[in-house]
């Protein structure tokens, strides 16, 4: 009697045969020729790395979702990538330091301790592309007009576009913050209940939070932020009932400008705006976006600004990128 516990695969890994995998290697050739074209240049960062470089910086938010192992060699910690994003940033700080701009491409596997949803997908195989030094927003739009590219040669049909800003609830916590006298203990648990509570969008819990910690009128702006969510008309709506400031007002100007250029560039793509979505909060500085198409439950695609993220390699500056899973991408023509 055959043993077929030999051939079983872990959970969340899969094996690719022929038909499948030549799909998904025309379907890289494909994205990767289209960003070259875009400008942007291809490299190609190691699996593995020492795991005080791999979650440098914002890399940190991925230290659970990453394998990590004894280098045999020097007895330090190995780790394998779960995302390439930090990497290119070290090879724009480290070995690109003398371009002023650096377009950056790749495709690689990733691999995760955990699926993002049940009986996802642990081993990723990511292709995005990351540009460096260009502060403007016409960069986060240049980003956005690639991730687009790259969907419409999976064929996904009836996509849609949801942007946000995660600069807005970073201005209302500063002006909070300025208009409160807390503790530094008492100011960061303040600031993680009303994460929680934007994670979940629960009007409840934020009334609940303002009548306990008596802070009713001041968190008002926040209980106009979540229910700030819909179409374009939405940024017009912010302007008149967020406070006057003019970080807000430029994120907001940047959220517009975005959704112009969508209406005279990409009009067959529905576009949504969510200014209380604060996912990724501690890695994104400015403009978000996530694409969808019908049919999936999950964002296909995503990305957006993550200013500094080189700032521990010792090149700060601005950065705004996108990635996707060809798997996911394959599956979508």
């Amino acid at each position: 009697m055959v043993n077929d516990a030999g051939w079983l695969l872990p959970e969340g890994v899969e094996e690719i045969l022929p038909n499948e995998a030549m799909k998904l290697e025309m379907l890289r050739r494909s994205i990767l020729d289209d960003l070259s074209g875009r400008g942007f240049q291809l490299v190609m960062p190691p699996v593995m790395e020492f795991v005080d470089s791999l979650l440098t910086g914002t890399g940190e938010e991925l230290d659970t979702q990453t394998y990590k192992f004894m280098d045999q060699h020097t007895h330090r910690m190995l780790g394998i990538r779960a995302d390439m994003t930090p990497q290119i940033a070290r090879l724009d700080s480290h070995h690109l330091s003398d371009n002023e701009v650096n377009r950056l491409c790749y495709s690689g596997t990733v691999l995760r301790t955990q699926s993002d949803q049940v009986g996802g997908q642990r081993e990723l195989l990511q292709v995005g592309a990351e540009m460096f030094g260009v502060e403007s927003v016409t960069a986060d739009i240049e980003v956005i007009d690639a991730m687009l590219a790259a969907l419409r040669l999976s064929k996904a049909k009836d996509i849609t576009l949801s942007l946000g800003h995660i600069g807005i609830y970073r201005e209302l916590l500063t002006l909070l913050n300025a208009t409160i006298d807390l503790k530094a203990s008492e100011s960061g648990k303040l600031e993680a209940d009303l994460f929680d509570i934007f994670l979940r969008k629960s009007y409840p819990d934020l009334a609940e939070l303002a009548a306990l910690s008596d802070l009713g009128a001041e968190l008002d702006s926040f209980g106009t932020l979540l229910g700030l969510q819909g179409n374009k008309s939405l940024i017009h709506r912010a302007r008149e009932c967020l406070p006057e400031n003019s970080g807000i007002n430029k994120s907001l100007s940047e959220l517009q400008a975005t959704v112009d250029h969508m209406a005279e560039n990409h009009s067959d793509i529905e576009v949504h705006l969510d200014l209380a979505d604060v996912f990724g909060y501690r890695y994104h500085t400015g403009l978000k976006f996530f694409s969808y198409v019908r049919g999936q439950g999950r964002a296909v695609a995503k990305g957006g600004r993550y200013d500094s993220i080189g700032e521990q390699f010792g090149r700060a500056r601005p950065a705004t990128g996108f990635s996707a899973d060809l798997k996911s991408l394959v599956k979508l023509g």
